[in-house]
C-alpha cells in the first residue's frame, strides 16, 4: 500500500485531471485496497451509476485495473471482480511531457500526434485515430497514414495493446528451488498483490506489440498468414484498445539516467559503449548476452562501430 502522503498526492493528481467524484474512488480504492463495486459505493456513499463511471474513467486512462480473485464464493457459484488502483501509473501522469519529448525525438510529427492523442485519451482504437485524424470523415489515405504511424510506434514499443480488461488472479504462492549438491532451497520472495495483477493481465509481447488482430503483422514486421478474410480483420482490429507503454519510456530514462552516470564518473567512451550495450540488449527476442568470457562477435562489432578503446568497455562491464 502506498504511503500516507503518496495518497494524498495521487488524489490531488486524479483531482485536479478528472475531478472529486473521481478522485473520491481512487482515494477509497488506495486507502482500502482493491475493493468490489459494492465496496466502492458502500465507502463512497455514491451512487451506483457515479461509482461505476468513475472507475471506468480509471481505467480509460490507466489508473486501475478489474480482476479477478481465486474461485469467487466458497461454493464457486458466483465469482466478484475487483478493482485496484495502479499508484505508479497515476505518478507517471507528472512524466507525460517527458515521454513526449522521447518521442518527438525519436519518431516524426504524425507518431508524436498520436501518441498525443493516446496520453490524453488513455485507450483508443485505431478507429478512433483515423476518424480524429479525417475529421469523422472516409479517407483510406488517413487510414493508411495512422497504421504506418501506429506500427512505428509499436516497434518503438512506445505503444502497446490494452492488458486484459479483466485479469484472473492465483492466490499468493511461495515458490521453492532445490540448488546445489546438498539439497539447499531457494525461496522466492512473494510478488505484491498489485505485481501479481498486472502480471496476469498483461499479454505476451507477440500479441502484445502486434498491429493485427489476427498477428498478421508484429512489431518486428513479421507476417504469419491469418485464416480471416481482410475485412474481418479490419473490423477485429477497430475493437483493440491501445494505449502508451509506460514500461517503456521508464526503462528509456533509467538507462538514459545511467548512461550519464557513466559519463560523469569515467568519460564519454565508455558511456557511448554503455549505450549501445543496453540498445542492443533492449528487447528479450533480440537479447545479446556479452558475458565476460565474451561474445567476440558482438563486442568486436560493437567496439568497431563505436570505435572505443577495448579497456574502456571492460571497465564498464568488470
Amino acid at each position: 500500500m502506498a504511503p500516507q502522503w503518496g495518497i494524498k498526492f495521487a488524489v490531488y493528481l486524479i483531482t485536479n485531471h478528472f475531478g472529486k467524484i473521481v478522485a473520491k474512488v481512487c482515494e477509497n480504492l488506495l486507502n482500502h485496497g482493491a475493493l468490489t463495486l459494492d465496496l466502492v459505493i458502500r465507502y463512497t456513499e455514491l451512487s451506483p451509476e457515479h461509482a461505476k463511471n468513475a472507475l471506468l474513467v480509471l481505467i480509460q486512462h490507466n489508473c486501475a485495473q478489474a480482476f479477478v480473485a481465486g474461485g469467487g464464493d466458497e461454493d464457486g457459484s458466483r465469482v466478484k471482480t475487483q478493482y485496484m488502483v495502479l499508484f505508479d501509473n497515476i505518478l507517471h501522469r507528472l512524466r507525460f511531457p517527458k515521454f513526449m519529448e522521447i518521442v518527438s525525438g525519436e519518431l516524426d510529427d504524425k507518431c508524436t500526434k498520436i501518441f498525443e492523442g493516446l496520453l490524453r485519451d488513455g485507450r483508443l482504437t485505431m478507429k478512433q485515430m483515423v476518424d480524429r485524424e479525417s475529421q469523422g470523415k472516409e479517407n483510406s489515405a488517413a487510414a493508411a497514414a495512422v497504421r504506418e504511424s501506429l506500427l512505428k510506434l509499436l516497434m518503438a514499443r512506445f505503444v502497446e495493446r490494452c492488458p486484459l480488461p479483466e485479469a484472473r488472479v492465483v492466490e499468493e504462492e511461495i515458490v521453492t528451488k532445490k540448488r546445489g549438491a546438498k539439497g539447499s532451497q531457494t525461496f522466492k520472495a512473494p510478488a505484491t498483490k498489485e505485481q501479481r495483477v498486472i502480471e496476469a493481465a498483461v499479454r505476451g509481447d507477440m500479441i502484445r506489440f502486434s498491429l493485427n488482430a489476427d498477428i498478421g503483422c508484429n512489431s518486428d514486421g513479421e507476417t504469419n498468414p491469418a485464416d480471416t478474410s481482410v475485412a474481418e480483420n479490419d473490423a477485429k482490429e477497430d475493437l483493440i484498445l491501445w494505449r502508451a507503454n509506460f514500461e517503456e519510456f521508464v526503462r528509456h530514462l533509467r538507462d538514459k539516467a545511467l548512461i550519464e552516470n557513466i559519463r560523469t564518473r569515467v568519460d564519454d567512451g565508455a558511456a557511448i559503449v554503455l549505450s549501445a550495450i543496453l540498445k542492443a540488449t533492449r528487447n528479450k527476442d533480440k537479447e545479446v548476452k556479452i558475458e565476460k568470457s565474451g561474445d567476440l562477435d558482438s563486442v568486436s562489432q560493437i567496439l568497431e562501430i563505436y570505435d572505443v578503446n577495448i579497456y574502456v568497455f571492460w571497465t564498464i562491464h568488470i
